[in-house]
């Protein structure tokens, strides 16, 4: 699989569990915001070490893992899937 496809695939699947999540338990709150922070942070970082995903060498801007790229890689996954998406297509150049 290719590893964009991945980065896309699991910040979608984040940003859905989240947004139930902000829904069902945590919506209501004042500080509802500052929540789904906190739980897109930790969510987007475990992904990245989990998977050992770097959007920088998956754009093939340079040929290995770097924890440079895996912190950059985390924070365009905690703001949210479309960033990923728009990323991603300007990479590509379309």
């Amino acid at each position: 699989m290719d590893i964009l496809t991945l980065i896309i695939a699991l910040s979608s699947v984040m940003w859905y569990l989240i947004q139930r999540g902000k829904d069902e338990i945590w919506g209501k709150l004042s500080f509802s915001k500052w929540i789904t922070i906190g739980v897109s942070a930790v969510f987007a970082f475990a992904l990245v070490f989990s998977f050992n995903l770097d959007l920088i060498l998956a754009c093939g801007l340079v040929k290995a893992t770097t924890i440079a790229g895996k912190i950059m890689t985390g924070l365009v996954l905690m703001s949210g899937s479309s960033a990923v998406a728009e990323i991603i297509e300007r990479v590509k150049g379309k």
